[in-house]
C-alpha cells in the first residue's frame, strides 16, 4: 500500500527535529532548565493566602509551565522517532 505525503506531519517532525539538534545536549538542557526556573514552572498555579489569589497571576504562571510542558513533550517525541524501533531494526 502507498501511502500519501502528509505535509502537517512532516512540518511537524521537522520541527520536532530543530527542537531536538537544540535542547539535546548539556548546554541545551541547563539553557531550558534555566528558563523554567526563570518562569518558576516548578510552583503551583494559585499562589498567596488560601482563598485568595490573583488570577491574572495564575494564568500568567499557567501559560509559562504549558510552554514547557509542550517543549518537552516534543523532545520525548523526537528522541523516540530518531530512536529505531526493533520492527526497523529487524527490517
Amino acid at each position: 500500500m502507498i501511502y500519501k505525503r502528509n505535509p502537517q506531519l512532516e512540518q511537524a517532525r521537522e520541527e520536532r527535529r530543530r527542537l531536538l539538534a537544540l535542547f539535546d545536549s548539556a548546554a541545551g538542557a541547563q539553557v531550558l532548565a534555566d528558563l523554567e526556573r526563570r518562569f518558576e514552572t516548578h510552583l503551583p498555579v494559585f499562589q498567596g493566602k488560601a482563598g485568595s489569589y490573583d488570577p491574572l497571576d495564575a494564568m500568567r504562571r499557567d501559560a509559562h509551565r504549558e510552554i514547557f510542558l509542550v517543549i518537552r513533550h516534543q523532545l520525548e517525541l523526537a528522541r523516540q522517532e530518531a530512536t529505531p524501533t526493533q520492527h526497523e531494526q529487524d527490517a
